[in-house]
């Protein structure tokens, strides 16, 4: 008997040229998936592209398109019936089923998409959340969205009874402000900035970078230290700790300011630098980094002492090299198991705060072992 036809009002895929030239297929293909979602999510759930027809249009292996799925399922965008249909989930909850609460989790888009640290935390977030007796929806955003009322009128179309706001930026006061005018409560988790709005939670890498750093001071072969930032992206709670450490350290330390500077040319001129050790404060510049030019990146982990500040960062194109680097890590579980645990006790609201989770320093690990390579 032939399958039944599933009815949907979805736009046509886009076409198969936007893969052919991707190194690493189930990386893009989770990208182009991810925005025909997000653009297409409506009040209710509908039905979504099955696994078949997306590799039919795309002309790639049917374990490719599960793989992709998988984590738009861990993502909250989609939801798998086994032996049935594929379900985008809609911006609507069912207020009938038996949950504790409503979480609502707004996530940026861009930072989700680039730095491993932050989807992370909203990954084991969801799950644990969903474990212990949550629904939980992520409302992705652009960077212009912030600062309108946007998001905060996509929160309430999404019902929900509490707001978990991880890395809130500076517009997220604005949004605070509406959020509380509706009777949402809103729950901040600070991560290693100076919050913009009040937090409960605290992740804090000061410590663990004194570690590394002090690790760096006992080898002999680290008397000189590189700080690269970038003249966008920069936190300056970061990089004051940082500087403050490397002069109560005593070690001869220079800045590595990267502007319009194509960026291999900025590694290479990082790779003759007479340095012993290199930092990089800025996840979002790591990122791109490894993004542009993995092997660049490579080679200057092979030949320098290198540290990532804010967790590994991921190469999404190339194969993550088994080479050593420091890492200050996060224990992103235990967050997410703290968070909710006092969810359900209501500490999340009535204890002063901020509770505050220390990272831990990894010296002299393997990349692979950490990184994401999808």
């Amino acid at each position: 008997m032939a399958r039944k036809r599933v009815p949907r009002a979805l736009a046509t895929l886009p076409g198969k040229r936007a893969l052919e030239r991707a190194d690493h297929k189930t990386e893009a293909l989770t990208e182009i998936l991810r925005g025909v979602a997000v653009k297409n999510q409506r009040e209710q759930p509908q039905a979504f592209y099955s696994i078949r027809e997306v590799a039919a249009h795309f002309r790639v292996p049917f374990s490719t398109v599960s793989r992709a799925y998988k984590r738009l399922e861990q993502e909250g965008l989609l939801s798998r019936v086994r032996g049935s249909k594929t379900v985008l989930q809609g911006l609507h909850f069912d207020r009938h089923l038996s949950v504790r609460a409503f979480v609502g989790l707004p996530a940026s888009l861009p930072s989700f998409v680039t730095l491993q640290d932050y989807r992370t935390f909203f990954i084991r977030l969801r799950r644990e959340l969903r474990l212990r007796g949550f629904a939980a929806a992520t409302a992705y955003f652009e960077p212009n969205e912030a600062n309108t009322d946007a998001l905060s009128a996509r929160l309430k179309t999404y019902e929900v009874d509490t707001v978990i706001w991880f890395q809130p930026p500076k517009e997220a006061k604005e949004t605070a402000l509406r959020l509380s005018d509706m009777g949402i409560r809103l729950v901040g988790v600070a991560n290693d900035s100076f919050p913009n709005i009040p937090c409960r939670y605290q992740v804090r890498r000061d410590a663990a970078t004194r570690v590394l750093l002090a690790a760096w001071k006992a080898d002999m072969a680290v008397e000189r230290v590189t700080l690269v930032r970038s003249t966008d992206q920069r936190s300056a709670t970061m990089e004051e700790t940082l500087q403050a450490l490397l002069e109560e350290l005593e070690f001869e330390w220079s800045i590595a300011d990267h502007g319009g500077q194509r960026t291999e040319a900025f590694l290479r001129s990082l790779h003759k630098a007479k340095t012993g050790g290199i930092i990089f404060s800025s996840s979002v510049l790591a990122s791109k980094f490894c993004f542009r030019s993995p092997t660049a990146v490579t080679e200057l982990l092979k030949t320098h002492r290198v540290a990532f500040i804010n967790g590994p960062a991921g190469m999404p194109f190339a194969r993550v090299p088994d080479v050593k680097v420091d890492l200050i890590m996060v224990n992103w579980q235990l967050v997410a198991e703290r968070i909710v645990n006092d969810l359900i006790t209501q500490d999340a609201f009535q204890q002063p705060g901020p509770t505050v989770f220390e990272a831990e320093a990894q010296l002299r690990v393997s990349l692979s072992d950490f990184a994401q390579d999808i």
